[in-house]
């Protein structure tokens, strides 16, 4: 009897952390706009994330859509104080092509809340390589809940982010998840802005030595967009970390774009950037879907390392 009033409160207790997540109130009006709690990459900490989807067709009232995860990006002083992602250009962009999109915030910013998990060191000596990890830990702990949901199709994850959830997206395409087909990176990367400078980089032989360790075992296909007037992380650097990348096996496809308003590194914010970089991932995109875009064979190892990170909080980097 009391082995069996054990199995049942372990199970009960199992079932009340499966409650804890999944979609929070109702649906809006904008692309059916919801709060949802995820799971995080730590136990214990729970991620808020907004979903939008597109409208059930009469015809397919079950039909599975493919889902994208957009992942934001990082300020360090403000970053406890910023709300929802939402990136509602680029989300309606997806959203009109049949995605449901999940933008989880990350641990340490907003709503979410709590200690920035994903900055490992300091501007000095960063460690830009274990940084990505652990916010990959996040996107992958997102990927792995929503595609259990019964409207998303399971093998048909893209995974988008913008600057530091950019890179982040990056880390975690070195562990090559099932359920993701392919990575788009929109001006991603860390330590931008070193000492309140454009174009000044915590740790630059860092980041690209990361870049070429994240390629060593990153397979799946990924689209790469900077533009030539990003603050952050200019064309130069971006075809450094796009040549470290591909040199060690990875499958970037890299776009220079021109000038974007006053500063580049905002491409994905607006209307105005489907038409600078829209026919470029559409026409990507098209050949993701169709099984055209492969890695060499001479770059797959028979079963690819997975690495994921071990939780530190030693400093701050953006």
């Amino acid at each position: 009897m009391a082995a069996m009033m054990l199995a049942l409160a372990l199970c009960g207790s199992a079932n009340a952390a499966e409650q804890q997540f999944g979609a929070f109130g109702p649906e809006g009006s904008r692309m059916r706009e919801q709060l949802w709690i995820l799971p995080s990459g730590e136990e214990g900490r729970s991620l808020r994330a907004t979903v939008f989807r597109p409208d059930d067709e009469a015809s397919e009232p079950n039909k599975k859509h493919p889902l994208v995860v957009i992942n934001h990006g990082t300020d360090e002083a403000t970053r406890l104080a910023v709300a929802m992602p939402v990136y509602y250009w680029l989300s309606r962009w997806f959203v009109e092509r049949g995605y449901v999109v999940v933008l989880p915030q990350r641990r340490g910013h907003g709503a979410t809340g709590g200690a920035l998990s994903e900055s490992i060191g300091t501007c000095q000596q960063p460690n830009h390589y274990a940084s990505g990890n652990i916010a990959a830990d996040d996107i992958a702990a997102t990927v792995n809940y929503m595609t259990q949901q019964p409207f998303i199709a399971q093998k048909a994850t893209i995974v988008a982010g913008i600057s530091t959830g950019g890179w982040a997206s990056l880390a975690l395409a070195a562990r090559n998840l099932p359920q993701v087909q392919a990575v788009v990176n929109f001006a991603g990367g860390r330590g931008g802005h070193a000492y309140g400078r454009s174009n000044a980089i915590c740790g630059k032989p860092d980041l690209v030595a990361a870049a070429h360790k994240y390629g060593g075992t990153a397979r799946e296909p990924s689209i790469w967009f900077y533009s030539e007037n990003d603050s952050y992380f200019g064309p130069a650097l971006a075809q450094e970390l796009a040549q470290a990348w591909n040199g060690a096996g990875g499958n970037a496809e890299e776009h220079i774009l021109p000038a974007y308003g006053n500063d580049g590194h905002s491409i994905a914010d607006d209307r105005q950037g489907w038409d600078i970089w829209g026919p470029s991932l559409d026409a990507f995109l098209t050949k993701v879907r169709g099984g055209q875009l492969e890695v060499a064979a001479e770059h797959q190892p028979s079963s690819p390392p997975v690495e994921t990170s071990a939780i530190a909080t030693t400093g701050a980097t953006r």
